[in-house]
Formats: structure tokens, sequence, C-alpha cells
């Protein structure tokens, strides 16, 4: 019986080379795949903190503006003649119609004896709770009285409502600039959540505001524990808040975030922002769960398959990755050129096409946000925030070339009783109606804004007082002259107007003097009857004994 021999397989090059392909895979795989993950998390590291630097950045823009303006609506009140004078009953009237307009939940009146004259959560109570209330103790009302300066409190529990709040307090000073009492507006927490919430776009993480001693000035979903009535966060988040570097850390609900902060308030608050690690390293795993499908299945293919798609790949993704770039730097408008990616796999095409639809679409949710953040939308005119930022510049140029600068404060007159009569449907066509009718009897340098309800604010920069009253009376009259028609009814409208210049009164030196001499003129104007124009003279108090 013959016995077969067993020779071995020869070592062919066939065989050398597709296990010099395996390895050669494997290899390269691991030179990929490790560089990739470690620089695929640095970069998300990276991101993850501009994008959270970024956020910080709105944030506190946005919010120092909240409190200036805040703070400024408080110093403008603690400044009128009214106040001053402690007239309280025109004082309480104004009072009640300003909190209804603003974020305040409360406005105070302190005379300079620390007790509480009247406010406007107890002043139509048949209680009474604050009045008469000794509020000397507050750190608001010694840091008022002893710097003569507007103060911001840290979170306090209000002796009225029992609830936490913030105050923003300012000085009454009289004629001899000596302390005469305290004027203070109360902000509940939850206007402040609010605000954050509603700043918040495109951010996946959570934000909040924490003082000196880690005591929370917002709550958001955070589970703290409540320690002598405020709340709380843990020392290490204190502790890493005043680094203001990105840190890892165990928030108040016992999960790991990435968290980074910033100072704000003169450096006397910490806005925080924390995302989750999930949220904050979720593209990194998917990223790298692709690289490493992509190398397995990779490593079934020979070298000149690798070779061939390698460059099928490589291209459309560098046209994909620079086009990536181009937006992350903010070039919105930026397209990639689809003819050049026509020989490629259909896939990158439609890529690329998606590509240039969020390109268009990012570009055009950019310009509606900017456009939505300055306009109202009932009317199409410039809202209070444009105003406010606009103004201010306007001003300072008109200053700077020492023009005329002149403003003029508009308000229906009982426009109340329209809604009240017609509902607000017609209410808002009528605003709309006398939006149009201003619109189209000012100039075009004139700055046109809705200020807020049924009151608007003209900015005419390089304007004397006597135009500016000429601009006046031809709205007024135009407005008067043009009733509203709905149907068939007819809607008789008229306004009340105050007027006020840079150039004649000395009193005036900044946008927010010139803005409230030209509110209290036209508070005037409605007192004096409505339908009728007032205006600051040289002295920069209100005329009151004739109609311009």
């Amino acid at each position: 019986m013959r016995v077969l021999k067993k020779f071995p397989r020869p070592n062919t090059i066939k065989g050398q080379l597709h296990r010099a392909l395996v390895w050669i895979t494997f290899i390269i795989g691991l030179c990929i795949f490790i560089p990739t993950l470690y620089i695929e998390y640095r970069q998300t590291i990276q991101h993850q903190n501009e994008e959270m630097t970024q956020y910080l950045d709105a944030q506190t823009y946005f919010f120092e503006s909240w409190l200036s303006e805040r703070s400024s609506d408080i110093h403008t009140i603690a400044n009128l003649d009214f106040v001053k004078d402690y007239n309280f009953e025109k004082s309480q009237a104004f009072f009640q119609d300003f909190k209804e307009k603003t974020d305040f939940t409360d406005l105070i009146f302190v005379n300079k004896e620390g007790i509480v004259q009247f406010d406007t959560v107890t002043e139509f109570s048949a209680t009474g709770v604050g009045v008469g209330m000794d509020v000397k103790d507050r750190k608001y009302f010694q840091a008022a009285k002893k710097t003569k300066q507007p103060y911001i409190t840290d979170i306090l529990i209000s002796k009225v409502t029992k609830k936490p709040i913030l105050a923003f307090a300012s000085p009454i000073l009289n004629a001899q600039q000596q302390f005469n009492g305290v004027v203070f507006g109360a902000v509940n927490l939850d206007t402040i959540d609010q605000l954050l919430h509603e700043s918040r776009v495109g951010f996946l993480g959570q934000a909040y505001i924490i003082d000196q001693e880690g005591t929370m000035l917002t709550e958001f979903n955070h589970k703290q524990q409540r320690s002598s009535g405020n709340y709380l966060v843990d020392e290490h988040i204190l502790n890493a808040a005043k680094k203001s570097d990105l840190e890892l850390y165990k928030d108040a609900n016992n999960k790991r975030v990435l968290a980074k902060s910033k100072p704000i308030n003169e450096g006397k608050w910490f806005i925080i922002s924390e995302m989750g690690l999930l949220d904050a390293y979720k593209p990194l795993i998917i990223r790298i769960l692709w690289i490493t499908l992509c190398l397995v299945v990779g490593s079934f293919f020979t070298i000149k398959m690798m070779l061939h798609l390698s460059k099928k790949i490589e291209e459309p993704i560098q046209q994909l990755l620079t086009g990536v770039r181009k937006v992350e730097q903010g070039f919105y408008d930026y397209q990639i050129d689809e003819q050049q990616l026509a020989p490629y796999a259909h896939e990158f095409q439609e890529l690329c096409s998606s590509f240039n639809e969020m390109s268009a679409k990012v570009k055009t949710d950019t310009i509606l946000l900017k456009e939505l953040s300055i306009t109202c939308q009932l009317t199409k005119l410039y809202n209070r925030r444009y105003l406010i930022e606009q103004g201010e510049l306007v001003f300072q140029k008109c200053l700077e070339e020492q023009n005329y600068c002149s403003c003029i404060a508009i308000d229906i007159d009982f426009f109340k009783k329209v809604n009240d009569t017609y509902g607000h449907l017609i209410g808002d066509e009528v605003l709309k109606h006398v939006a149009n009718i201003i619109t189209n009897s000012v100039r075009r340098i004139d700055i046109i804004t809705r200020y807020g309800g049924e009151e608007f604010v003209i900015l005419s920069p390089n304007t004397t007082l006597e135009s500016a009253v000429k601009i006046a009376e031809r709205v007024r009259k135009h407005v008067e002259h043009h009733p509203y028609h709905v149907d068939d009814v007819e809607i008789n409208v008229t306004v009340s107007i105050g007027i006020a210049g840079y150039g004649h009164s000395k009193n005036i030196s900044t946008f927010y003097e010139l803005l409230d001499k030209a509110d209290q003129a036209l508070y005037i104007a409605k007192e004096s009857g409505r339908n009728q124009l007032r205006v600051c003279d040289h002295t920069g108090k209100v005329d009151t004994s004739q109609m311009l």
C-alpha cells in the first residue's frame, strides 16, 4: 500500500501578497485608527470648548444687557421729578403702569428712613402688607444710601411675597444730591430662568447662574438641596466656576458633565453651562464607529481596490470638509460645485446637494434670526432693543459732530378702549394702521420704533427741536384725519406726542436722558387732554402751558 505524503502548501507570491495585504491592512488600520481616535478626541474637546465659550459669550451679552436695561429703568424712575418730590399719587400710578410693561414683579418706594411708602403688589390690596415695612436693614437700602449709586442684589427673600427675588435699587437724590430714599424693583427667579431659556439657541446643555457663595439665582432642572431658603451648589461646582476653564465633574444630579463658566455682573456672579458627556461625545462616538466599520470592511478588499476607492472617497470628502470649514468660519453662503462631484458615487452627490441646501438654509435662518431680534413682527418697525442699541450710537455721533438730535415719543390715545370695544385683532390692525401713517409722515433718516404696547418712538438725527415739532404735528394731524375703517365701522384714532431735543436743553447729555425727557413730555401731553404735543423747553422742563 503506497502511503501518500503530504507536501506543505507552496509559499506562493499570491499567498505572500495575501498575507502581506492582511498585515499591511491591519498595521495601516492601527496607524490610522489610533491617531484618528486621539485627533478626533482633541477636536471634539476643542469644539465643545469653543461651542460652550460662544454660548456663554452670547448668554453673557444677553443677560448683561438685560441687567443694564433693568438697572437703567430703576435709575430713570428714581430721577423722575414727581418721585423726587414724594408725589405718591402720581408715583403710584406711574409705578403700576410701568410694572405692567416690564419684567418687574414689584416696584417699591422707600423713604429715607427706610420705611416702605407703597409698592405695586400691596398698594391696591385691602391689607396693605408691605406698606410701612422697615427695610433699612436690607443691603440694597444701605448700599444705595452709602454709595448713592444703583445697586443689584444677590438672591434674597421678599418680605412681602416671601419668595426669592433679585432687587434692582437706585437712590432718590434731592436737588442738593442728598439721599432721600430708594426705589427698587423686584424680579422673580422664574423670570431669569425664562430669559436664559429664551436665549438658548442650538445648545444641547443647560445654563444657570450662581453668586460668589454658590447660591443659585436660577433653577432650570436641577434638583438642588435647599438650605436657609436658598439653593446652593456643591463646593466642587463653585470651585470649578471660579476657574472659568473647561471642567469635567458630577453635576447636582450626580451625572458626569463637561462644564464651563464665565463671570458676569462685574464678577459678582458666574454663569455656568453644563453638557452631559453623552451629548458632548456623541459625535465622536459616531465618527469612531464609522471609522472602525470602514476599517473592518476595508480589510476584505485588495490593495488595488483600496487605492481605487480611496481616490473616489478622498476627493469628495475633501470638498465636503472644505465646505464645512467655510461654514464654520462664517461663510454661510459657501456652495460646493456639484459638477465636480458628478463622476463620484451618488451618495456623495446627495451629500453635496444636502450640504448646499443646509448652507443656504443656515444663511437664511441667520438673517431671519437677526431680523427677528430687532424687528416688531406686527408693525414691521424696529423694536425697543434696536432703539436702545442704535439710539446711543446715533446720539453719540450727533454729539461728536455737534449736530442737533431730537426724540419724539408717541402714544395712541385710549387704545385700551379700542381693544375692549373691538377686540385685540382689530386693535392689532389699528396699531399697524398708525405705524404706516407714522412711517409715511417722517423722513427716511428718522429711526421709527415700536417702543412697547401702543407707544412709538422716533429718533431724528441732525434735527432741530423746531423741525421735530413740525414732524410730530404732521404725524398727529395725519393720524387724526385718517381714521381706521373696518367693514362699515370707522374708528377715529388720535395720538399724544412728547418731544425732546439735544441742543436746546442743558439737562440732556445722553440718549437715555433724551428718551426720558420725551417720555415725560408725552406723559404731560396725555395728562393735558391727549391729541396734542408737549415739548421740553430750553431748561429741560416739560412745557405744559401751550400746545405746539
